[in-house]
């Protein structure tokens, strides 16, 4: 039965990864057409940026509830109820009679995204030894669609004639993918690979234990955190930079493309290397860890604080440090949705951490990051502001070596 093939655990990684790729893809529209809306609506541009603001946070509290909700009802419901409020936020925007309803659809859209459902249904279908493996790919999505997201608004807004027809549009595409998603995906079932079998039985104390009150859960946390300050931070001023330094909106727009398409190829990479790792005997999390941190978080350090010194140079310099600050943090994403289930040794009870993680990492650094990093550039300069983001990353690097010292074992 499909229900009960472990084979049938490629489907659900594919819908999965597809569910993140689209839900970001189509967060580009609103980008787009946030000048239109602030004309439409007569509101100044602080006003505006509320609609991110309130859309991470929506993407926080939904993350955090779907992970206490999931083991009660599903994982299928949770993606069904998730990307439901995604396609019900998306038809409001552009019918919306007041700005107040906007920003409620935004939070409805943030809800939707489906990075928790996906990693934590995607690990439960897979064995320990391709958990990395799973969390990449899915976490892979999220960096296609930031990287296609541009291409998918133009040619709709193109298309239709409008940002409002473009939001219609995009809307019923979901719904239908929605329909289609919740048509494949089965529920996983327990104990389908009997050698992970003993690792949670001896495990099964840390179901016990509440993560929050251990070093080692608030690492976890940390590392989201400073996973959303370098890579949210970059991307809200490196293509300004770029203009500023001579070039063209259109070479900043690609150089900011290159920057998230790498995260396709970095995001998977990163979960193999840690699976490889565990192979060959290292410790799940110290796996994990040690990948994060030298092949993530040091790599985005080095490449964000060099970066306004030599993107300058020429665009084919700038397009390459473009490339290498874009791919650290996808590996870091592929990671961090495998670390709470080896740090406690169980699926369930690593989905809830990993809920947390998003509420707090996530939440925190993806609403607070965006005005720090503009506030740095224009108080001390873009030097100042790169650098900024390149000592959350090393301190990225510093916990995440860290972390393997503190296993709830041990605390």
């Amino acid at each position: 039965m499909k229900t009960t093939n472990p084979s049938y655990r490629w489907v659900i990684l594919i819908i999965n990864f597809l569910a993140c790729a689209m839900a970001y893809a189509g967060l580009t529209i609103w980008s787009m057409a946030s000048g239109d809306l602030a004309a439409t609506f007569q509101i100044s541009s602080v006003q505006a940026s509320l609609g991110s603001g309130l859309f991470m946070a929506g993407y926080a509290v939904g993350s955090f509830v779907m992970a206490n909700l999931a083991p009660k009802i599903g994982f299928r419901p949770c993606g069904v109820i998730g990307l439901g409020l995604m396609v019900i936020g998306t038809f409001i925007i552009p019918v919306s009679p007041s700005y107040a309803l906007i920003l409620l659809a935004r939070f409805m859209q943030g809800w939707g995204i489906l990075w928790l459902v996906g990693v934590n249904s995607s690990i439960a279908w897979f064995p320990s030894r391709q958990i990395g493996l799973a969390s990449g790919i899915v976490g892979g999505g999220l960096t296609l669609g930031i990287g296609i997201g541009g291409w998918v608004a133009t040619a709709l807004i193109s298309a239709t004639g409008s940002w409002q027809a473009a939001f219609k549009t995009w809307a019923i595409i979901l719904l239908v993918f929605t329909i289609i998603w919740a048509i494949l995906f089965r529920e996983p079932s327990k104990n389908m690979y009997p050698e992970d079998a003993p690792a949670t039985v001896t495990a099964s104390n840390a179901k016990a234990v509440n993560p929050y009150k251990t070093i080692a859960g608030w690492l976890c946390i940390f590392v989201l955190f400073l996973d959303c300050w370098q890579l949210i931070g970059f991307n809200s001023i490196m293509a300004s930079f770029l203009q500023v330094k001579g070039y063209s909106a259109a070479q900043a727009a690609s150089a900011l493309l290159v920057a998230g398409l790498i995260g396709i190829v970095a995001t998977p990479i990163g979960g193999i290397v840690s699976d490889n790792l565990v192979k060959k005997g290292m410790i799940p999390l110290k796996a994990r860890a040690y990948t994060q941190g030298i092949l993530g978080f040091l790599v985005a350090a080095i490449s964000t604080f060099i970066f306004p010194f030599l993107a300058p140079v020429s665009y084919g310099m700038a397009i390459l440090m473009s490339l290498l600050c874009g791919w650290g943090i996808p590996v870091v994403n592929a990671t961090s949705g495998a670390l709470p289930v080896d740090l406690l040794k169980d699926p369930e009870a690593g989905g809830k951490l990993f809920g947390g993680t998003i509420l707090i990492g996530i939440g925190l650094g993806g609403i607070l990051v965006p005005s720090i990093a503009v506030a740095v550039s224009e108080a001390a300069g873009w030097n100042a502001a790169f650098a900024v983001l390149a000592i959350g990353a090393l301190v990225g690097t510093v916990i995440s070596l860290a972390l393997p010292k503190f296993s709830i074992s041990e605390d």
